[in-house]
């Protein structure tokens, strides 16, 4: 999987939010906010290929948690961007 390499991780004030910076218009609808673990895992894997897996490995080298709970976050998330079309296998 691969992060849809038209989209761009913007911080704006203590918020995370993705945006299409190609847009012609402001399109609300098409801005996605993030946690501050999200916007940390985007700025990880931007311009790289990745698994769920790989993603549940950085979770549990930058935080205290199990690989299990990891991996189940990791492939949710996972579902979540493939489903909204920020990232693509």
């Amino acid at each position: 999987m691969k992060l849809n390499s038209n989209l761009i991780l913007r911080q704006i004030g203590r918020e995370y939010m993705i945006v299409n910076p190609f847009s012609d218009t402001i399109d609300m609808a098409q801005v996605y906010s993030m946690n501050d673990t999200a916007a940390w895992l985007w700025e990880h894997l931007e311009d790289k290929e990745f698994t769920a897996d790989e993603m549940a490995s950085l979770l549990c080298d930058e935080y205290e948690v199990d690989m299990e709970t990891a991996r189940k976050d990791a492939n949710e998330l996972c579902r979540q961007w493939l489903e909204s079309g920020l990232a693509m296998e």
